[in-house]
């Protein structure tokens, strides 16, 4: 029976050859079948009336037939058009070229699922590749700092304002914003922020040499830290590599900046073709660019100088690619100060982000693509699982760490979160919200396109590749704007309008269109590679129908080879095969005891030359196979042989499973060139739609949370009126909700909104406090209530809802924390010291409109010392008057009120959580009540012992410690309390007093000497001695 399975030619219905027909009738959907039944772009159907040749009928022709159609294909594929010109590419590849993927991906895994992700998955280096990020920072004696970082996925240099006296605060919120892949610094750079950044850099292992911010945290992870020369961050050599930039504009140019001065420049390619002189390029980038700003432009010339060194190194000098690679399409500006400053301290103590990592370390991921960190339970992730878009998570986290101080904006998002959760459009909300699932991020995928890879890794099966995304794209997009458009109201929606007016229905269509008439997604299944569809192109539709008739023709050559063979020698002569560069062969049985083929020619008039053995068959050139080579060589030079994705074994079945790619790649690429022509309306509508998910994400979360709308007002004021935790409420069964009024300093007067009442708001700075000082035993909550106000006041300035019954949020600038110390090993530094070290910045960096957090400070070092340090700082911050912040403070130094050292004021309040004591209560846990609540005036106790008994501590050391602090209350002297002796110490006291008071009466005269030895005077004492303890025990 195997050897019945070897003569026969392979059958085309094989499970191992892919199907190579269609129903002439099927019509091409832009979805794939799992995604939706209803086509939105179809594909006309232009086959011809004549099928592909599928039934055995038509396979019945003779091989003169075949050698005809042969030769037509020949010479139809000799007149073929030439390839377009290629685009110019704008994207590249951060890897060397060597490592590139190639588009034309020979196999798939056999485990690889129809299912897969459908997003565009990318592999470990590519995405490394596009998250690279390289930031230049440097700061001089004098105190200021630049900044300047390189987006590798956007192409796009950002500068930032220099700044005045910065801090290691600073620094590290810039490291949090920009989350860096390289960080690079002057050889002068001071030694403190050398030093602070080393911390945090990775080094030569791979490893993190320190923790700036712990990983734990997930606030960002390490970078590498490289120093160059001084000379590379010059403010003249900055300005010149910013001059030769060729930076793309928004629009075309439509004046000409021009100087009589100045020489033109050379090497320029404005898109007009006219010249422009240095002076000119001057002007042009003065208009985008703080020139001013010193620091920062020499921090962008040594920006672009490791770009350039990254493109000598990567590539040769004559390699096109090195002519795109790392292109900086725009410079931009970006300040710190139009939002609220936020520094790692805050994110951490109130887990605004917190992502949680595998506990084995050998279970997580090798990069940053692949870390296998998660977001834990933090504010981002109750809404990071409600963004149905990559673009869409990243928005949303940027919105989450960059609140705005632009009531304006905070007031569009409201008004649009509003506007969502109205009953009339929760519903339809959802349905978005579920079509935004099918919307990926299309910059990786325009990346991939310029770079002629459309199958990104092995990971991504051929029906969720780069074509099948762009489809996807395009359906959705339009099916979004169309579906926004209709809602009521939606024309007054800031983030709808700016949708219908940035997707561009036109060419998003066109992409759709192009690649649904172009692209044979079921063919390209079968295939393992992207296919083209029939009837795209009349060439390549006559080499598949040359390749569907070569089964037949095949056929026919061995039973006419066989016919002219000896009869005995027929059932040796197994097949006839075709193999690119060798042609036609004859397959014979092997000999396993000559190790020959069991038939080589004899008896004929022929030479049959042995090409090679393999898996039991012996491969033979012969006259008739050296024949047919000369008929067909020449037309299958446009055909690229290839084997069945997933062959049984790799050549006992191998057939001629040849493809007609030569001029599918053809067709491919002028594809690309014309989805390419539109990747800007492509990006565009990925980017807006990313914004859209985010307010989606914010919409929803706000719903399903129950939480309000806040009043912004630009009043120095926070009046929250039932405000909860909102991660504290969903870990218990209930939450006692509490009300929080706080005023800052008035300041200038003239800073105030005209439409605010000036005396108005004096008269309320005058009579609220600014500072609340709160008491209470542990385990009340009062760290809960600090954190949720100031939780609170984060949401609304990030335009989001809050957990409140009512709220009225004043514009703050910066939430401050003394909350909680973060130690490592790494730092050299105590917990104490790092306590200082957040409370010293609050103090130096506070305005009028920060909010201070305070939770403990003091409890690390003597409680004297702790106390009175806390009352300083809290009398510092009173006594700034018009400049005062708002501050909350939470302490357990009793002491500092009843010295009368903070006496509340106009200024300072003082409150407490309230809690019901019963010392009669049978159990230790029902001896103290909780009751959450906020009460005005201040706590007495701590109630620090019963906390110890409640928690399991011994009821003797319990009862002890309460002893104690009973007479400190009483101010008694614990040095004479505790040195109070019990009655048998005081017995045994009175027994050594009485013998020392016998010795002392009874006269003691010396022995006579005898002459003999001094042992009898020793003897003698002794027996003084005896008769004194004997008469004082018969006493």
């Amino acid at each position: 029976m195997a050897s019945n399975q070897r003569c026969q030619t392979p059958s085309r219905a094989s499970s191992s050859q892919p199907a190579r027909t269609r129903p002439s009738g099927q019509s091409s959907s832009l979805f794939a079948p799992s995604a939706t039944n209803a086509p939105i772009f179809s594909t006309p159907n232009r086959r011809q009336a004549t099928s592909r040749c599928t039934n055995s009928s038509n396979r019945g022709q003779s091989r003169n037939s075949s050698l005809a159609s042969a030769r037509t294909t020949l010479q139809s594929c000799t007149s073929s058009p030439q390839l377009p010109p290629h685009p110019q590419r704008r994207r590249l590849s951060l890897r060397p070229p060597s490592s590139r993927l190639s588009s034309d991906t020979s196999s798939r895994l056999p485990g690889d699922e129809e299912g897969s992700r459908a997003d565009d998955v990318l592999s470990n280096e590519e995405a490394d590749a596009l998250r690279e990020i390289i930031m230049a920072i440097d700061v001089k004696d004098n105190g200021s700092l630049g900044c300047a970082y390189y987006i590798a996925a956007d192409e796009t240099l950002f500068l930032l304002e220099d700044v005045a006296t910065p801090d290691t605060d600073l620094v590290e919120t810039l490291l949090l914003h920009t989350n860096p892949t390289t960080v690079l610094i002057s050889a002068r750079a001071p030694e403190t922020l050398a030093t602070y950044l080393a911390r945090g850099a990775q080094g030569v292992d791979g490893n993190q040499g320190g923790a700036i911010i712990p990983k734990a945290s997930g606030l960002h992870g390490a970078y590498i830290l490289r120093t160059l020369n001084s000379t590379d961050f010059r403010y003249d050599g900055g300005k010149e590599k910013l001059l030769g930039l060729n930076t793309e504009t928004c629009g075309r140019q439509s004046i000409l900046y021009t100087s009589v001065v100045d020489d033109v420049v050379g090497d320029t390619d404005e898109p007009n073709g006219q010249q422009i002189s240095r002076q000119g390029r001057l002007m042009r980038l003065a208009t985008s660019i703080n020139l001013d700003s010193r620091l920062t432009i020499g921090c962008a010339g040594a920006v672009l100088g490791d770009l350039q060194r990254r493109k000598t190194v990567y590539y040769l000098p004559n390699d096109p690619d090195a002519l795109v690679m790392f292109k900086v399409r725009s410079v931009e500006m970006f300040a710190l100060f139009d939002s609220m400053f936020v520094n790692a301290d805050t994110l951490v103590s109130l887990q605004i982000l917190q992502s949680e990592y595998h506990p084995n370390s050998h279970q997580r991921g090798p990069n940053g693509s692949v870390s296998g960190a998660k977001e834990s339970l933090s504010i981002y992730g109750l809404f990071q699982h409600l963004a149905r878009t990559p673009q869409g998570k990243l928005k949303l986290r940027q919105i989450f760490l960059r609140p705005s101080t632009d009531i304006d904006l905070i007031h569009t998002r409201q008004k649009t979160i509003s506007f969502l959760l109205r009953p009339g459009n929760t519903e339809v909300l959802m349905q978005l919200s579920n079509e935004l699932k099918k919307i990926k991020n299309m910059k990786s995928a325009i990346a991939h396109l310029e770079k002629g890879v459309d199958i990104p890794g092995r990971k991504i099966s051929v029906n969720n590749n780069v074509w099948a995304s762009l489809q996807r794209f395009a359906a959705y997009s339009l099916r979004l704007r169309d579906s926004l458009r209709t809602l009521p109201g939606a024309e007054k929606v800031t983030i709808i309008r700016k949708v219908i007016d940035v997707i561009q229905p036109l060419p998003i269509c066109q992409v759709g269109e192009l690649i649904s008439q172009t692209i044979d997604f079921e063919q390209s299944m079968e295939r393992g590679r992207t296919a083209v569809r029939h009837g795209v192109d009349a060439n390549l539709d006559e080499l598949k129908r040359s390749y569907d008739g070569m089964e037949h023709f095949l056929t026919t050559v061995v039973a006419k080879l066989r016919g002219d063979l000896p009869e005995w020698a027929r059932k040796y002569v197994q097949n006839c095969i075709f193999f690119p560069q060798l042609g036609f062969l004859t397959v014979v049985s092997l000999n396993p005891e000559t190790g020959k083929g069991n038939y080589d020619g004899e008896g004929l008039n022929d030479v049959w030359e042995r090409m090679f053995t393999a898996e039991g068959c012996v491969y033979y050139k012969n006259r008739q196979m050296k024949e047919m080579d000369g008929h067909f060589g020449d037309a299958y030079c446009m055909i690229i042989g290839r084997p069945s994705p997933s062959p049984p074994l790799p050549l006992r079945f191998v057939l001629t499973c040849l493809y007609p790619v030569d001029r599918e790649i053809e067709l491919i690429h002028e594809l690309t060139v014309k989805v390419l022509e539109r990747q800007d309306a492509i990006i565009a509508a990925s980017d807006v739609l990313g914004e859209l998910d985010s307010l989606f994400a914010l919409a929803i979360g706000c719903g399903q949370y129950s939480w309000v709308a806040p009043e912004m007002t630009t009043q120095n004021i926070i009046h929250i009126e039932g405000g909860r935790h909102p991660l504290q409420e969903l870990v218990v069964p209930s939450f006692v909700a509490n009300d929080c009024f706080i005023v800052g300093g008035a300041g200038d007067q003239s800073e105030e909104a005209t439409s605010e009442c000036s005396t108005e708001v004096e008269q309320t700075s005058i009579e609220s406090p600014s500072a609340f000082v709160l008491t209470g035993p542990n385990h009340s909550g009062k760290s809960v209530y600090l954190k949720q106000v100031a939780l609170i006041v984060y949401l609304a300035h990030i335009g989001c809802f809050v957990p409140a019954d009512r709220a009225r949020i004043g514009i703050t600038d910066r939430i401050l924390t003394r909350i909680a110390t973060r130690e490592s090993v790494a730092r050299d530094e105590s917990a104490f010291s790092i306590d200082l070290r957040q409370v010293s910045f609050a103090i130096n960096f506070a305005t009028r409109r920060s909010l201070v957090l305070i939770d403990e400070f003091g409890k690390g070092t003597n409680s004297l010392d702790g106390a009175g340090l806390v009352t300083a700082v809290l009398d510092h911050f009173i006594c700034l008057g018009l400049e005062r912040p708002k501050v909350l403070a939470a302490t357990h130094f009793h002491e500092i009120f009843e010295g009368h050292f903070l006496d509340e004021s106009p200024q300072l309040a003082f409150g407490h959580m309230d809690i019901r004591v019963d010392f009669d209560a049978p159990t230790v846990e029902d001896q103290v009540t909780y009751l959450f609540q906020l009460a005005p005036g201040r706590s007495i106790s701590s109630f620090g012992s019963r906390c110890a008994a409640m928690n399991g501590v011994d009821r003797v050391v319990v009862e002890r410690a309460e002893a104690i602090m009973l007479m400190l209350a009483r101010n008694e002297d614990l040095e004479v309390v505790c040195s109070k002796l019990s009655d048998a110490e005081m017995c045994r006291l009175e027994e050594a007093e009485a013998v020392a008071r016998d010795f002392l009466e009874k006269d003691v005269i010396a022995p006579p000497n005898d002459g003999r030895k001094s042992g009898g005077t020793v003897n003698g004492y002794r027996e003084v001695l005896n008769q004194i303890l004997l008469l004082d025990g018969s006493a």
